[in-house]
């Protein structure tokens, strides 16, 4: 199998720029959702811990 023939199927035909655009559009969703999630999840931590220390 050659370079060529590898990446033959990045062009999608007439439908490359849907295709592409689809794909970064969920991976940046994707991305956004888990950078989320960490955040709330630290915050969610550290808004437990300073509650039961103080008591």
């Amino acid at each position: 199998m050659t370079m060529v023939e590898f990446f033959s199927f990045l062009p999608y035909g007439k439908y490359a720029f849907y295709v592409w655009l689809a794909y970064g559009v969920s991976t940046l969703t994707i991305i956004t959702l888990f950078v989320t999630a960490k955040r709330n999840h630290s915050k969610t931590l550290r808004f437990l811990q300073n509650k039961y220390s103080r008591s």
